[in-house]
């Protein structure tokens, strides 16, 4: 293929490859939402007034925080049935493979929010709100690392953007565009993500100065 030839195949391809970055969008939202909700009960766990309470947040948190994720997905994905019969209703779950991904990147999600809202919400009752605040870019930062992390849901059959590629790729017959393909889609992510990282950077430093000012 020549360079004219490449751009129209990845013109063509585009709609495709866009359908299969919504994927990844979607887990990355679903995953940040789990997480950041069972992650949350850890941290008010870690503060309640229970030894007990305390040291099972911890444990789960240091699980949650050192496992990889990659090692969650296969655990899901031989665990986890494609349905699930709810007893006594009649109902059948349909368990998905891009939320059997959401899920094992929602465990990361889980140990970060225990970690950074446990010291936010220490602050806060400290009464240093402005500090405390912080927790907030932190989080969306975050979520910009389960977005380029959503790819790994491809080695489970999820049709994101990576797979989707593979999947150009062998269509063309052509090893000439694999390259070009790949920095297409890798674009996608630095498209979406680079301008909101900016975004949350100055957030976070408009916030400290404004700290260190105060203080």
């Amino acid at each position: 293929m020549n360079a004219t030839d490449i751009a129209l195949a990845l013109w063509t391809w585009t709609p495709y490859l866009l359908g299969g970055f919504g994927w990844n969008l979607l887990i990355a939202l679903v995953a940040m939402l789990v997480g950041t909700l069972l992650g949350a009960v850890l941290a008010a766990m870690r503060l309640a007034s229970r030894p007990g309470w305390v040291r099972l947040a911890q444990v789960l948190t240091e699980l949650t925080r050192n496992v990889p994720t990659i090692v969650f997905q296969f655990y899901l994905a031989v665990m986890l049935p494609g349905e699930w019969a709810v007893p006594f209703t009649g109902w059948v779950l349909h368990i998905a493979p891009w939320l059997k991904a959401a899920l094992a990147l929602a465990v990361a999600v889980v140990g970060f929010t225990s970690d950074n809202l446990a010291h936010a919400l220490t602050l806060w009752r400290r009464g240093e709100h402005a500090a405390a605040l912080l927790f907030l870019p932190n989080w969306t930062s975050y979520l910009l690392i389960i977005v380029i992390a959503s790819s790994t849901a491809s080695i489970i059959g999820v049709s994101e953007l990576i797979r989707r590629g593979n999947t150009v790729v062998n269509a063309s017959a052509d090893s000439s565009l694999m390259l070009p393909l790949y920095f297409y889609a890798s674009l996608f992510f630095l498209i979406s993500c680079y301008p909101l990282t900016r975004c949350m950077q100055w957030v976070r430093n408009t916030m400290q100065q404004r700290l260190t000012t105060t203080a």
